[in-house]
């Protein structure tokens, strides 16, 4: 089963779908709080001593089904809880865990002694900065230590957007319900989550009728056809790479050997022409020419199927010449790096381009700070369509890919990839795969996809020290599997 991602309203009505088909919404959170304390036993095995930190909402109530699950299991259970219970339901299993003898009391700034703390905080209703009480609690527990699985979303984390709402848990699992939330797939939240586990409570599957916020874009989606056995390189076609200002070669060099190893059947580098020779010499496959004035692009272009242009292009003369010499092209395009610089001075709008921006270019092109594209990514991916056409993708954790009518999400990739030459290689793959399928939004997520799960083999020796050519072996097997 491919599992959405829904908003915290439409959670919400789902549950009143399920509520009003019969099912008690005390049975749910029971369920919610048995599949809590069941990882919590998968995960740490050898742990004894719970503690568990209890909100005044239902996610509270989630908390003390997992303290009263424990305490008859004959775990150490302490329960620190922040307010007492406000719902109907919650007041239910406090007075359970009551009746258990729970070890239960307000939060007096004790220190924490545990093996796995349980975060039941705050859930996906919060909103607003956390302050006083909780955040302490919140510091407590992350100063402690100790694993801690947070239920449903990391307290502290904006379930649709990713946002930190001044603080949040430090998960290292996160039991999510019903539906993927955004916010624990992208942005800041993706690295406050921790593991994500996701648990449907028994769910049907005929209540999952809302439209997704975004599509979870599995690995298994990650295919494509077989080549004819009389293929010709003219068949997968011709990419211009244009970029490399003086000083700048390598990000040409890596994105020209990533589109050949994408599949592409020809390769042009246009560079400037100090490069060529060093470029030759690293990648004999592909064709190069020294450009210094913009007209010796035009035979180039007039061979091209494809166009992949920014890659260490520049912010002087010699790189501006060449994106205005191209910004208008009727090709296939995709745009990167200092190419989004220039496009930002002078916005227009395509409907067979990408732009590939992380979030200080998509600031840019916005006219925005990073944060404010961070703190909500869905609308800024979506904003930055609308307003330049064709597909937009904002890279990062949890890279998001839109259309005009929807938007994907890649769950893979790692910290290991925070390095110079990534996007490069990024932009290349797309070329590749573009040349030979064409521009649409399956195709640009296939390449942010395989582009992700690369660095994830090539991560397994280790993220530090991670090259972005260390990704082109495994990229090749990844697009022949």
């Amino acid at each position: 089963m491919s599992y959405p991602i829904y908003s915290s309203q439409q959670i919400k009505q789902l549950e009143q779908q399920v509520f009003a088909s019969g099912v008690a919404s005390q049975d749910l959170m029971y369920k919610a709080g048995e599949a809590v304390f069941s990882i919590l036993q998968q995960q740490y095995p050898l742990a004894t001593k719970i503690v568990v930190l209890c909100g005044a909402g239902n996610n509270g109530g989630d908390g003390y089904v997992v303290a009263c699950l424990a305490q008859q299991a004959g775990y150490q259970v302490q329960v620190f809880y922040s307010a007492e219970p406000k719902t109907v339901d919650a007041q239910i299993m406090y007075n359970k865990a009551q009746a258990l003898a729970v070890n239960m009391q307000v939060w007096q700034g004790r220190t924490i002694q545990a093996d796995v703390i349980v975060d039941a905080l705050f859930g996906i209703g919060l909103n607003a900065a956390i302050i006083g009480i909780s955040k302490d609690m919140i510091a407590a527990a992350n100063d402690n230590g100790v694993p801690i699985i947070a239920i449903d979303v990391p307290s502290g984390i904006n379930a649709d957007t990713g946002a930190v709402m001044t603080i949040a848990i430090q998960a290292q699992v996160t039991v999510c319900f019903i539906a993927y939330k955004l916010g624990l797939l992208t942005g800041a939240g993706s690295q406050f989550a921790g593991k994500v586990i996701i648990q449907t409570l028994g769910i049907p599957q005929k209540y999952y009728t809302l439209p997704n916020l975004a599509n979870y874009y599995l690995q298994q989606q990650l295919t494509f056809p077989q080549r004819a056995k009389n293929s010709h390189k003219g068949d997968f076609g011709h990419v211009l790479v244009i970029g490399g200002d003086e000083g700048m070669g390598g990000a040409a060099m890596m994105t020209a050997e990533a589109t050949l190893r994408a599949g592409a059947g020809r390769v042009t580098v246009a560079t400037h022409p100090n490069h060529v020779a060093p470029l030759l010499a690293r990648c004999p496959e592909v064709m190069a020419q020294g450009i210094l004035h913009p007209e010796q692009l035009q035979p180039l272009l007039a061979n091209a199927t494809v166009i992949v242009i920014g890659m260490g292009l520049g912010r002087q003369a010699w790189g501006q010449r060449l994106w205005l010499a191209v910004k208008d092209c009727t090709l296939p395009m995709i745009v990167d790096a200092d190419a989004l610089y220039w496009l930002a001075q002078q916005p227009q709008q395509k409907a067979n381009w990408v732009l590939t921006p992380h979030a200080g270019e998509a600031g840019r092109l916005l006219q925005r700070t990073s944060d404010m594209i961070e703190n909500d990514r869905l609308t800024s991916v979506q904003q930055l369509q609308q307003k330049y056409g064709g597909v937009a993708l904002l890279k990062g954790a949890g890279s998001l890919i839109a259309g005009a009518e929807l938007v994907n999400l890649c769950p893979y990739g790692n910290a290991g990839m925070a390095t110079a030459g990534m996007g490069d290689t990024l932009a290349g793959i797309m070329a590749g795969l573009v040349a030979q399928f064409g521009l649409n939004v399956d195709i640009v997520t296939k390449a942010v996809v395989a582009h992700a799960l690369a660095g994830d083999m090539a991560a397994q020796s280790g993220q530090r020290g991670l090259l972005a050519t260390d990704l082109l072996v495994p990229l090749r097997v990844l697009l022949n599997s």
